[in-house]
């Protein structure tokens, strides 16, 4: 699978990027950087540590923009991620710098043709910008994307979740836009659900592999705050389970639901509101004989997932950091 990569270069997003790369099965083509838990600049400086400690020093990162819309007030996540959005680890500089000839934006519009995979792991403001520009064809692109909650509540926010609440319009144009099938929300319903345990931490801390030895600190520092509201003992990595997901989608179970992103100002700002009503819930066939969702109300088509199959999940996590 050819796949692009539009990350905010935090903890999680490391976990993702170093599976992606030690997948013999995904070819990353480009990695673009949006702000998110750090400015859009930093995040393009951690992807290029990340992807040189993944050993694919080839993948170019291009730098993109941090949302800058109207947006619920939200927290940056110091206390998850660290100030530096790596849990304020000393590292090596980077050998390479990122991209300057070109945007995110404009990497966005070249890559995204040919029926390559799109995983989105941070705010869409790149791929709204790209979509906007009118040079990105969206219809020739699969998407997967890290963000949003049917019915798990929010974590920035009571209904909202970080990525989304981060630039709801951008989500908004996004979902809206034409994509060559209906996009797959990987959000908190599954990945509070498909967690870290204390034996996947002691297969991390074991350091077996390069990508344990780059994660075992700073999952360690995520651990302590990540999971405040996930069952007691258990820790999230959002961002491993949309990656593996978008290579695998047999390890989520999803439905072709109507969804909407709440753009307003109320309390549910930056909400996707899931229509997950029996009727909307029923699959019908368009003339042409597709499959079509949401009988039933103005969102737009989504494959939602719903339910992770949780054991297979900590197994393939114990199996990247042990190399087994």
């Amino acid at each position: 699978m050819r796949l692009i990569v539009d990350s905010d270069g935090a903890i999680d997003d490391a976990a993702a990027l170093l599976w992606l790369c030690g997948n013999p099965d995904i070819d990353i083509v480009a990695v673009t950087a949006v702000g998110g838990s750090v400015p859009a600049e930093q995040a393009a400086a951690n992807l290029r540590v990340i992807l040189e400690a993944a050993g694919a020093d080839d993948v170019p990162v291009f730098v993109g923009s941090s949302p800058s819309g109207p947006a619920p007030r939200t927290r940056r996540p110091v206390t998850i991620h660290g100030h530096d959005g790596l849990a304020d680890v000393r590292r090596p500089a980077a050998r390479r710098p990122p991209e300057t000839s070109r945007s995110a934006t404009e990497a966005l519009a070249e890559y995204c043709r040919d029926g390559i995979g799109v995983l989105a792991l941070g705010p869409m403001t790149n791929l709204a910008a790209a979509v906007g520009s009118g040079a990105m064809q969206s219809a020739e692109a699969r998407l997967t994307f890290m963000g949003g909650s049917a019915a798990a509540g929010g974590n920035a926010r009571p209904s909202s979740e970080a990525n989304i609440a981060h630039d709801p319009a951008a989500a908004d144009t996004v979902l809206r836009s034409p994509w060559a099938e209906p996009p797959l929300m990987v959000g908190l319903d599954v990945t509070h659900a498909a967690t870290f345990t204390e034996h996947e931490f002691a297969a991390l801390m074991a350091r077996q592999t390069p990508a344990a030895e780059f994660l075992a600190d700073r999952l360690s520092f995520y651990q302590r705050n990540a999971g405040m509201l996930c069952a007691p003992g258990e820790t999230p990595c959002h961002d491993l389970v949309a990656a593996m997901a978008c290579a695998d989608p047999t390890l989520l179970t999803s439905e072709l639901l109507g969804v909407q992103v709440d753009v307003g100002g109320s309390s549910a700002w930056g909400a996707t509101v899931v229509d997950m009503r029996p009727l909307a819930r029923r699959v019908h066939k368009r003339p042409g004989g597709e499959e079509e969702g949401n009988a039933a109300g103005d969102g737009t088509p989504v494959r939602v997932a719903l339910e992770a199959d949780v054991d297979r999940f900590r197994s393939a996590v114990r199996t990247f950091f042990l190399n087994l």
